[in-house]
């Protein structure tokens, strides 16, 4: 019952975050007015990189077994990569996981922007794309090391034996692989790039928030009433982008209850990818539901797909009544 409603989570949710994904990226390419074209290229990122994470969630619905006070990790991959082989799959967890850190650092860009615009000129879209590229180095050098470093079935098997007997991985529906080791480069450089910067990061993230909403009040005067709403509605935007991450503790302590063997259980091994997927699923909603511009746009949609259903209905209701 339980792997079924993870299944379907995962299929659904994201499935649901890949439109709604695109959905944004849409609206901001043909809605976005053109004072904020700027800041538009970094809404972009976030659908773009959103958008990713949802396509490899779906590709690789992953069940993450970790032998407590070990260095072996285990994958099993239930999603559509077991039927294109090995190799996608590694390929696909790589890219899955290179999102998260992108996604830390685009929040940390985002808050530094809108300190920055209130104190100087708007940055150019090109400049601005040139600096998202370089932020975005050291994930893709993630995605690139990682993917080599994951062992096939035939290494992996024997070790899930060892540590794992009563689950019979040799039977498992699912595409088996892991990593040997994590002492490896390539996985410290990805557990560090994963893990290290969060905490910083956020700290700074919420110190910006603290001297945006300082600087927003000292220049009420100054600014004119649609600056000050734009700049209230990307505040608000990107605080709740901001909060929306903390759903992944649930993954972190599943994570932790494993590795220090705690608690290990098939709902736990499930549960620490399963518990990401809210992030790229609700966050393009934080623009589509405050930012005016997209939000007219989705009213708009909305409306015009409740005036087709009202429509249909009165065609049906003509038809039986001939």
């Amino acid at each position: 019952m339980f792997l079924t409603f993870i299944f379907i989570w995962h299929a659904f949710g994201s499935a649901f975050g890949c439109v709604a994904n695109l959905l944004l990226l849409y609206a901001v390419i043909t809605k976005t007015p053109k004072q904020t074209k700027s800041y538009a290229t970094l809404i972009i990122n976030f659908a773009l990189t959103d958008f990713t994470e949802c396509l490899m969630d779906i590709f690789i619905q992953l069940r993450f077994i970790i032998p407590p006070f070990d260095v072996t990790y285990i994958y099993v991959f239930h999603g559509l990569c077991q039927y294109t082989g090995p190799l996608s799959c590694k390929i696909g967890l790589s890219i899955f996981y290179h999102c998260f850190p992108h996604n830390v650092w685009s929040l940390l860009l985002s808050f530094s922007y809108r300190y920055y615009v209130l104190h100087h000129p708007v940055i150019p879209r090109r400049i601005l794309s040139l600096i998202i590229l370089m932020i975005y180095i050291p994930s893709f050098i993630q995605a690139v090391i990682y993917w080599p470093t994951i062992a096939d079935r035939e290494t992996i098997l024997p070790l899930a034996n060892k540590f794992f007997p009563q689950y019979d991985l040799a039977h498992v529906d699912g595409l088996l692989a892991g990593i040997p080791t994590i002492k490896d480069f390539a996985s410290i450089y990805v557990i560090a790039h994963l893990c290290v910067p969060i905490f910083p990061v956020y700290v700074a993230i919420f110190v910006l928030r603290h001297k945006v909403i300082k600087e927003l009040l000292k220049k009420t005067g100054m600014l004119s009433k649609d600056a000050k709403s734009y700049h209230s509605q990307i505040l608000k935007c990107l605080t709740i982008q901001a909060i929306i991450p903390f759903i992944f503790v649930i993954g972190v302590l599943s994570y932790l209850s494993a590795q220090l063997g705690i608690f290990t259980n098939p709902i736990l091994e499930y549960s620490i990818f399963a518990c990401t997927l809210p992030m790229p699923m609700f966050s393009p909603f934080t623009y589509l539901l405050y930012i005016k511009p997209y939000r007219m746009f989705c009213a708009r949609l909305l409306r015009r797909r409740k005036d087709v259903e009202t429509s249909l209905v009165e065609r049906s209701k003509q038809v039986f009544s001939i």
